[in-house]
């Protein structure tokens, strides 16, 4: 039991993870440029200020599930590799995120309280493709977790118990 829900948990924040950035990519981004600069920053600023916690928490879910699903799955060698490399991706996405997307949405927040550079598309430019980089580590952390939970978990790999299990025939 605790497996099945080891493995909904995973499923459920490393979807939800990839959810919103692959909804950040491809929706939001691609609007933030059919606005004028002033409109494309304030809501930009607005829109970091809503998801500074959720996201960051969601992060954090979605590392520490599949490592939960490892644990569980402990005794399937390939169910807990997929696992554990659906945590390092989801790692790499929060990464990216503090690294790259963070330092650049610091700059922005200056612009919107004073006037955006001439250089202002070069500097979006940059920050999208750290976007694209933790959408992409965030897309492969829920397969991973997804091609885990297609994995038959056969009772042979599980260590063995001191009670022998009766043969079903």
């Amino acid at each position: 039991m605790k497996n099945k829900f080891a493995q909904a948990l995973a499923l459920l924040a490393t979807g939800l993870l990839a959810g919103v950035f692959y909804y950040g990519t491809f929706a939001i981004v691609p609007a933030f440029y059919e606005v004028p600069i002033e409109v494309h920053l304030k809501y930009r600023v607005a829109l970091m200020d809503h998801n500074a916690v959720y996201v960051q928490l969601l992060t954090v879910v979605a590392i520490l599930t599949p490592l939960w699903l490892a644990f569980v799955y402990r005794h399937s060698r390939f169910i807990r590799i997929y696992a554990l490399l659906a945590a390092v991706a989801a790692l790499l996405s929060i990464l990216t995120t503090r690294f790259g997307n963070v330092p650049i949405n610091r700059i922005m927040r200056m612009w919107e309280a004073s006037e955006a550079p001439g250089n202002w598309r070069e500097t979006l430019h940059q920050w999208d493709l750290f976007n694209y980089t933790r959408t992409v580590f965030a897309l492969a952390s829920f397969l991973l977790v997804l091609m885990a939970s297609q994995i038959r978990y056969s009772k042979e790999e599980a260590p063995a118990t001191a009670l022998p299990t009766p043969a079903v025939g």
